[in-house]
């Protein structure tokens, strides 16, 4: 039975993938968000990225915005997706872990949302909560400590529960080992909740909250 879920209010709207267009020729007017690693491997390396990272308010919307890089894009097909068992297969998945690795947290949700969208279980439950860090970590960039806490908590249960209904011990789903990538992303956003917080807390990074995919050789 598929698993009634709400997306966070701040990537609410819209389903169109993040593709580059031309459209966008203008400097951000703040300074972009940065990869925690420029050299970390690419899973959909044949896709390009988009010429700027979004930041809500702050750059043209990417769809709604004439100026915004995915503006004018096509709407994505229904057609199925076979996952969780197939993931290695699904573009938008690959691509959408590329995006979050070199810090296109908006962009990565819309690659993951049109999966989302067409998921259940515990499959739909583990997009939601990589959506959620990934706008926790647009939070970390714009400085809204509220936000940060609610978004990386709420990210962070809800893949425990899938990493809870796992049948084997390592802790694998969909490439990604959930043992491995809750720690990192526990152990990144456990300064913001100190109760000291101040400009170092946000330039400090103990752990870098990326996502390794493990893929067997064939």
């Amino acid at each position: 039975m598929m698993m009634k879920l709400r997306l966070p209010k701040l990537f609410k709207g819209s389903k169109r993938k993040a593709e580059p267009s031309p459209v966008y020729d203008e400097t951000p007017p703040i300074e972009q968000p940065r990869p925690f690693d420029s050299n970390w491997p690419r899973y959909c390396p044949h896709r390009p990225f988009p010429p700027y990272r979004h930041v809500p308010g702050e750059t043209p919307h990417p769809i709604r915005d004439p100026q915004g890089h995915s503006y004018g894009l096509e709407e994505e097909d229904d057609a199925p997706v076979p996952l969780p068992e197939d993931w290695v297969r699904v573009e938008d998945y690959l691509y959408g872990v590329d995006l979050y690795n070199f810090a296109y947290w908006w962009e990565a949700h819309e690659a993951w949302e049109g999966l989302w969208n067409k998921t259940e279980d515990d499959c739909r439950m583990f997009l939601q909560g990589l959506i959620q860090i990934a706008a926790a970590l647009i939070k970390v960039h714009t400085r809204k400590l509220r936000a940060i806490r609610t978004l990386s908590t709420a990210g962070r249960d809800k893949i425990r529960r899938v990493q809870h209904n796992l049948d084997e011990p390592t802790g694998m789903y969909m490439g990604i080992n959930l043992n491995e990538f809750l720690s990192d992303v526990g152990t990144f956003f456990e300064p913001f909740f100190s109760d000291t917080i101040s400009e170092e807390t946000y330039a400090r990074v103990a752990v870098k909250p990326l996502i390794r995919l493990y893929v067997e050789e064939t």
